[in-house]
């Protein structure tokens, strides 16, 4: 079945007739190997180049129903500079304004390094949304666990798919990127959602509003940056979803299917729409803004 939804989804024609029998009006779509980046490549002239072939390359396969079929681009964030003006080519250019990043910034520096200013402010200006995704397999070798728990799939699945976006948010928040920029909007993808609450609770009960980012005193509590500028998506199965509704908002939370993954659930069906239906620690209306109105909004559908 896995297999069988892999080749379906390289068929445009035939992933669009999937959407319409699943009921889904609109994917975003990630890459598979790709997840891997191009921030590991060294010589910037190259890692442009990779980026502007993978990013006309999935607009033209997008190019079929641009509205329902949203790619996102790939930037080499190795090279602030390149990775701004490849932005730029692919919002302007090629229409996507979705873009793809693992939370593990590349190298040494911090996501609130200045020297990432150049991406950020290209992404505030431009209306492109920037999403966390890790990838197991294609997280980087300064992911935290990487090479600690070697062999050990669970262990680094924890820690690449939740503990790597914890600190992300935090470094986003803490570091003063929102701040800088109130217009960027971040997406965090399969990272699951038990920890936002704690993590949130914990920034403002310890550091509050006033906490020093470079120069500067935050003026915001984190969890009032993370209301304004950031949501997270949840599994159809996903435990947390009501405490991230009671403790953030639930105009932050969207719902995946993660197509063409295999449904979490186990068992066969029911298909992943069902599974929220007959979730009873939502309400209809929690429902409606996940599955359709917080989608719109975050992702410029």
């Amino acid at each position: 079945q896995v297999r069988r939804d892999k080749e379906l989804s390289l068929d445009v024609s035939r992933r669009l007739q999937h959407m319409d029998e699943d009921g889904t009006f609109a994917q975003i779509i990630f890459p598979t190997l790709g997840m891997v980046g191009f921030s590991g490549i060294q010589d910037p002239a190259l890692a442009g180049a990779c980026a502007r072939a993978y990013n006309r390359f999935t607009a033209e396969f997008a190019s079929a129903d641009p509205k329902r079929l949203r790619s996102t681009m790939l930037l080499p964030f190795n090279h602030p500079e390149v990775a701004a003006e490849e932005m730029r080519y692919a919002r302007n250019e090629l229409g996507l304004d979705l873009a793809f990043t693992n939370p593990t910034p590349p190298g040494d520096h911090a996501w609130s390094n200045p020297d990432f200013d150049p991406v950020w402010r290209a992404a505030e200006e431009l209306g492109v949304v920037v999403m966390l995704h890790e990838s197991t397999v294609g997280a980087g070798p300064n992911a935290v666990g990487i090479n600690r728990y070697a062999g050990r799939g669970a262990m680094i699945y924890l820690c690449t798919h939740t503990v790597e976006v914890q600190l992300a948010v935090m470094d986003l928040i803490l570091g003063g990127v929102l701040e800088r920029h109130p217009g960027l909007k971040v997406g965090l993808l399969e990272a699951h959602l038990t920890w936002i609450p704690g993590w949130l609770q914990l920034m403002d009960s310890k550091f509050g509003a006033g906490v020093m980012a470079r120069d500067t005193a935050l003026p915001l509590l984190p969890s009032d940056y993370f209301r304004r500028q950031i949501f997270a998506a949840a599994f159809p199965e996903d435990l947390g979803v009501r405490e991230v509704i009671d403790a953030v908002g639930r105009e932050n939370v969207v719902f995946s299917s993660d197509w063409p993954h295999p449904n979490l659930v186990p068992g066969e069906e029911p298909g992943w729409l069902d599974v929220v239906r007959a979730r009873d620690d939502i309400t209809d209306d929690e429902k409606a803004d996940l599955l359709e109105t917080n989608p719109r909004r975050w992702l410029n559908l």
